[in-house]
């Protein structure tokens, strides 16, 4: 194989700065951190009416004071930020507001302390908040696959011919990882057949690539995306070896999609605003059907939100993420195998245990 090396761009600089890349989440430890000055969305609606029939047999509720609302620095956290625009919301809630959150451990803190009520996260992450003893349910799905596998490496053609090489992931027995060895083996190259290398984030493991010393990486999105756009430029010949959803269909039988992403709320909005959690149920439908159909309108909304990178970069990779909306019932049977799939190989990730039926919301 030859090798390259090339200095890093402008592009993975800001890639680095991602501090968490959706998909790539480790569950933290009940850790408060402050609430870190990221850009936000914030729509303000006007108090709901008084009734004026004197007939009328009941009042509207109170409105939501404020809904605090975050997203990984990632394209999930362009389906909130278009939620918090939404009229739907933003008539039944007089402050909305909407961040991309750094890292897990500001997440669990902020909504420990009742400062956020509605986050994207990892499902898995969701199922270990709840396993642990928060409060949330799981609303929806969002996003069902976001992980490739590249490389820059002419001669690997399949996954025989990752015998024997190096492949690089980002952190070990997390989402990537245990994805990416399922897959492997059951496509007949089990992990004690490869050389596999462990980073502590996704731009660790493009930087092994650019530089020749990864055979092949896995990698999520937007990095993925960044990897090939920055194999161009250097004219190192990076390319897609396998989207990971379609062989994760292909080795189960099982539809090409993995449940990867989805929407939590705390149980205390869920129970004492339904109408709130109605909106937004219908409005991230919405938005995933806006992202679909407006790539560059949602790559402009998304690029306050993704830590420097550029439209155009943001455009790309959202063409190349599978985003669908289906409520958690709905999606449930996916995303049952799914944790069944990744605990075989590390139970912590999920809290040990499938999550009880409490877990998955089940209004309308």
């Amino acid at each position: 194989m030859r090798r390259h090396s090339a200095v890093l761009p402008r592009l993975l600089v800001c890639l680095l700065a991602l501090g968490l890349l959706f998909g790539c989440a480790r569950p933290a430890p009940n850790t408060e951190s402050p609430g870190s000055e990221q850009p936000g969305a914030q729509t303000e609606a006007p108090q709901a009416e008084e009734p004026t029939e004197p007939g009328e047999s009941a009042e509207p509720a109170e409105p939501l004071a404020q809904l605090q609302m975050q997203a990984p620095s990632a394209p999930p956290s362009i389906l909130l930020a278009h939620l918090a625009t939404q009229e739907r919301l933003t008539s039944l809630v007089n402050e909305v507001n909407f961040q991309a959150f750094a890292n897990l451990d500001q997440l669990r803190a902020d909504m420990v302390k009742g400062q956020v009520q509605v986050a994207a996260v990892p499902t898995y992450v969701a199922a270990n908040l709840y396993n642990k003893g928060l409060p949330v349910k799981l609303l929806n799905v969002t996003v069902w696959g976001h992980l490739s596998v590249l490389t820059a490496n002419p001669d690997i053609q399949g996954w025989e011919d990752l015998r024997g090489k190096t492949v690089y992931i980002p952190f070990k027995n997390d989402s990537p990882d245990l994805i990416f060895r399922t897959v492997a083996k059951l496509a007949g190259v089990p992990e004690e057949e490869m050389d596999l290398q462990y980073v502590s984030a996704a731009p660790e493991a493009l930087q092994m690539l650019m530089a020749g010393k990864a055979d092949a990486a896995v990698l999520p999105e937007p990095v993925a995306t960044a990897a090939i756009l920055q194999g161009k430029q250097n004219n190192v010949p990076v390319r897609e070896l396998f989207e990971l959803r379609q062989e994760w269909g292909r080795v189960t039988g099982r539809e090409p999609f993995i449940p990867q992403i989805g929407t939590i709320a705390v149980t205390e909005l869920i129970e004492q605003h339904p109408d709130v959690i109605a909106a937004i149920q219908e409005g991230l439908q919405e938005s995933v059907q806006w992202i679909q159909e407006n790539p560059a309108d949602a790559a402009a909304l998304g690029e306050p939100y993704l830590n420097g990178l550029k439209v155009p970069v943001i455009q790309n990779s959202l063409d190349r993420t599978p985003f669908r909306f289906e409520t958690a019932t709905e999606a449930r049977e996916a995303v049952e195998f799914y944790f069944t799939k990744l605990a075989e190989l590390n139970p912590d990730i999920i809290g040990g245990q499938l999550p009880d039926d409490e877990f998955y919301y089940a209004g309308e």
